[in-house]
């Protein structure tokens, strides 16, 4: 059986809550086989890549706001 996907909306904080939770998950020790922490192990990789996708995002978001202001502010000094 095929699973559905599903979307999810959450603050960043809401996703750091999540990656902090796995992360506590993962490192819980039962006298149980490990096998029950893969597909939370799975999760938090997800999450963290989600995490690095958002910043990596900001900061080109920065990044391009910071040349658009240099750029007028060169237009601008070759035009006065």
């Amino acid at each position: 059986m095929e699973e559905a996907i599903v979307t999810i909306k959450a603050t960043e904080s809401e996703l750091e809550c999540l990656i902090w939770s796995l992360n506590a998950i993962k490192t819980i020790r039962l006298p149980l086989e490990p096998e029950w922490k893969k597909p939370y192990k799975a999760l938090l990789k997800d999450l963290e890549n989600i995490k690095q996708y958002i910043q990596e995002e900001k900061r080109d978001r920065v990044n391009d706001k910071k040349k658009e202001e240099e750029i007028r502010g060169v237009s601008c000094e070759t035009c006065d």
